[in-house]
């Protein structure tokens, strides 16, 4: 208002002294009104008009203000949308699996045979051995037998595994080249044994890479990553520090062997054999003339719907495809979470299990992930739902810490699982099973999850680190 008056009052002396001084007037010749009107006519316009100017200029930068922090909202939502879709992808890729079709285990027991054995659903062969039987002077001669008999039956159930490549654990005491003739040798046999049109594919045997670096599932799934053309992959572990260790080798008094007992358990033979396959595959190819109900078999290929498809069956022939698709989901294996242990610190390790854990549950879909507060879906946490334990913390005196750091980090998640009745304990069940152990955990982990419909939490310790993951059910059958 001040501001106005003062103005008026400028522009007002201004005009006057223009008026009387530079423009000298008649003023007898003009009207009073006039002569009222040419005084203060134009130091009001002037007044308005500068009034006006500043006016717009006020509301032109309020509308450049209010552009400029919806811009900046704008460009604070799409950052925000663009970070959520990467939380979601890196969510969607942290939550995939694999799912284990058919198992086929057998070990000699530790400690007699495990009760739970006689509960192992269909799809989940175990059988124990008897180390007297054990009639073999090396370990390719005694596992022989138990792989032929493995194979011979997954190619009975399944054709089309044959055509799947089969990678397996390197046993360091034997030589490489060895062990891949020979186990093609047994896939040969069981081939011929078993199909029956007389064509079978060229046995295919390969190493697992990735030793020691997580689960065997984590390796499948990244062997699975790199062919985009494998529809699945057999996984093979099979060991026998039975004779590689045992017998005039195995010297109790010997401080190295006595402590390598504690942690392992005493010198067994096992094979464990799992089938892998992807999470999602294309409908098994039924010939040119299977055309799906309502589907026009002149559509463009660019107009179908691929949104379901994932991966391929790749080499597996189409009359073998539908045998492998209705293999039962036995269990789906998450990625696995993996830190540093120490193995006598009992508080610290206590406190580095809790991130892998809570790492492990969100990979596989039982613990809440959300990107903000407001995405928060507490009905998501199903920690709770965990059914049992499988691990290789080692025996009671030895891998106490272990187990009580296992507990602790359940309790967190009011998990109410006994890390000792409602688990099972590789070096206890089936002792010291070599390179074996990382399938031995993961067929251990997948029957207990088929069993009691419930997820089974793996922790594999190797050396100074550990990993954790999960075998749960089918995600569908979960939800239903």
């Amino acid at each position: 208002m001040w501001k106005m008056l003062g103005l008026f009052g400028v522009s007002t002396v201004a005009w006057w002294g223009l008026l009387w001084l530079v423009l000298p007037q008649s003023w007898q010749r003009i009207s009073p009104s006039a002569i009222l009107l040419l005084h203060l006519g134009p130091p009001m316009l002037l007044s308005a008009g500068v009034k006006l100017w500043a006016y717009l200029k006020e509301k032109r930068a309020k509308q450049e203000e209010v552009g400029q922090e919806a811009a900046a909202e704008a460009e604070r939502q799409s950052a925000r949308e663009a970070a959520r879709e990467r939380h979601l992808a890196e969510l969607r890729e942290r939550q995939a699996v694999v799912d284990c079709r058919w198992l086929w285990a057998r070990a000699v027991p530790a400690n007699g045979e495990p009760g739970w054995l006689a509960e192992a659903p269909d799809g989940c062969l175990w059988s124990c051995l008897d180390a007297a039987d054990v009639d073999a002077d090396e370990a390719l001669q005694a596992l022989r037998p138990h792989v032929t008999e493995a194979l011979r039956e997954l190619y009975a159930v399944a054709p089309g595994a044959a055509w799947l490549p089969l990678v397996m654990e390197v046993v360091p005491s034997l030589s490489g080249i060895e062990q891949i003739a020979a186990v093609k040798e047994w896939q040969t046999e069981a081939m011929a044994e078993t199909l029956d049109d007389g064509e079978w594919p060229a046995p295919e045997a390969r190493f697992l890479a990735g030793a020691g670096t997580g689960t065997v599932a984590d390796r499948a799934r990244q062997l699975l990553q790199q062919q985009p053309d494998l529809p699945g992959v057999i996984m093979l572990g099979a060991d026998a520090p039975l004779l590689t260790l045992g017998g005039e080798q195995w010297d109790e008094s010997d401080p190295a062997t006595a402590e390598r007992q504690r942690w392992l358990g005493k010198p067994g033979l096992a094979v464990a054999v799992l089938l892998f396959l992807r999470e999602q595959l294309p409908e098994p190819d039924l010939g040119p003339v299977a055309v799906a109900e309502g589907a026009d078999p002149y559509q463009p290929y660019w107009e179908k719907d691929f949104s379901r498809a994932g991966g391929s069956w790749g080499v597996v022939p189409a009359r073998h495809q539908a045998g492998l698709a209705e293999l039962p989901v036995l269990a789906q294996l998450g990625q696995s979470s993996a830190a540093a242990a120490p193995q006598e610190r009992a508080l610290q390790l206590t406190r580095q299990l809790q991130p892998v854990l809570d790492n492990a549950l969100v990979n596989a879909a039982l613990l809440d992930y959300p990107f903000s507060p407001e995405d928060a879906k507490p009905e998501n946490d199903k920690a709770a739902s965990l059914g049992w334990l499988v691990h290789n913390g080692g025996d009671v005196d030895a891998g106490g810490v272990r187990l009580a750091a296992i507990a602790s980090a359940l309790n967190r998640h009011a998990v109410e699982l006994h890390p000792i009745d409602e688990a099972s304990n590789l070096a206890r069940e089936w002792g010291d099973v070599g390179v074996a152990a990382d399938a031995m955990l993961a067929a251990a982990a997948v029957s207990h999850s088929a069993r009691l419909a419930a997820p089974a939490l793996i922790t594999q310790f190797s050396n100074d680190h550990v990993a954790l993951a999960m075998a749960r059910p089918p995600r569908e059958e979960a939800t239903a």
